[in-house]
């Protein structure tokens, strides 16, 4: 299925986003190179998982469309359209499927004319298009006009009750989506991220909630890891790093704290946008132990 995550991070001002590769086919699995993170807007992303994504892309390409007419996008509107755009799929998906073959449409069908069905017909027709589901979950995140971080997940089928209805992930501020969820958000709970903490810790607890999130059937090994952060250019982490750096570390650490070598590994991180970062250091002993910029 795949394991998508996304967090808050350096007081809402910034976000990191990992997504796997992997994809389904019939009888089988790969991982290409290919990307499950999408551009909607200079400032709004879109992960995506599902069985079956195919009308995720229909969503995509109509909510860029929406995102293109607006200089700055409010949470609200974000919200918005996203979920318009996700609700107008699922009713094309659901007349194509259930009334197109009968010649009806959904207008007909909640119009006076469906009274000339019988009425076991019409109650089971209805009943169909409520119970119609999209196998897609859809992970949003980007900056609203002050600058400050928002996500949230628009999810349908039947690992969720939401029915597609848009969730705000304000508290705890981070979420995942697809069949990796489960181990990203305990290993992000376990690690107590939260939207203050700096960039480069974000960076490790998710790469490390992907990390073990691939020990769920259907997620890949290969990964996709960004930066993002108002106004600025994106930072992409090179797949060479995260195999040789953080995933290694994520193997070494199992999860204990981190201690002096990982930050001398997240701090080694260079490079003209990856330098503008802040770098991290251990501050106090014991119970009083945490991580702070330099």
């Amino acid at each position: 299925m795949t394991c998508c995550v996304a967090a808050l991070c350096n007081k809402r001002r910034a976000i990191v986003m990992a997504a796997d590769k992997m994809i389904g086919m019939v009888g089988m699995e790969s991982e290409p190179d290919i990307s499950k993170i999408f551009r909607l807007h200079r400032n709004w992303w879109v992960m995506l998982a599902g069985n079956g994504i195919s009308p995720a892309f229909d969503i995509i390409d109509h909510a860029k469309k929406k995102f293109s007419r607006k200089r700055a996008v409010s949470m609200d509107e974000a919200i918005g359209i996203v979920s318009s755009a996700f609700f107008k799929k699922r009713e094309e998906e659901a007349e194509a499927l259930y009334l197109t073959p009968l010649g009806w449409t959904l207008k007909k069908i909640n119009s006076q004319a469906s009274r000339i069905l019988p009425e076991s017909v019409r109650l089971n027709l209805i009943y169909q298009l409520q119970s119609y589901s999209l196998p897609i979950s859809l992970l949003v995140v980007g900056f609203d006009s002050s600058g400050r971080g928002q996500i949230f997940s628009v999810e349908d089928g039947n690992q969720t009750t939401t029915k597609g209805v848009p969730q705000r992930h304000d508290i705890p501020g981070y979420y995942s989506i697809g069949s990796g969820m489960f181990g990203a958000l305990y290993m992000m709970g376990y690690r107590e991220l939260s939207p203050a903490m700096p960039v480069r810790e974000a960076l490790y607890y998710v790469a490390e909630g992907k990390y073990f999130g691939e020990f769920a059937s259907g997620v890949g090994l290969r990964t996709d890891l960004y930066i993002i952060r108002p106004g600025q250019p994106y930072v992409r982490i090179m797949e060479r790093a995260i195999d040789k750096k953080l995933m290694k570390l994520c193997d070494r650490l199992r999860p204990r704290r981190l201690d002096q070598k990982a930050i001398d590994v997240l701090n080694g991180f260079t490079g003209k946008r990856m330098n503008a970062i802040r770098k991290i250091k251990i501050v106090g002993k014991g119970e009083d132990r945490k991580i702070e910029t330099e």
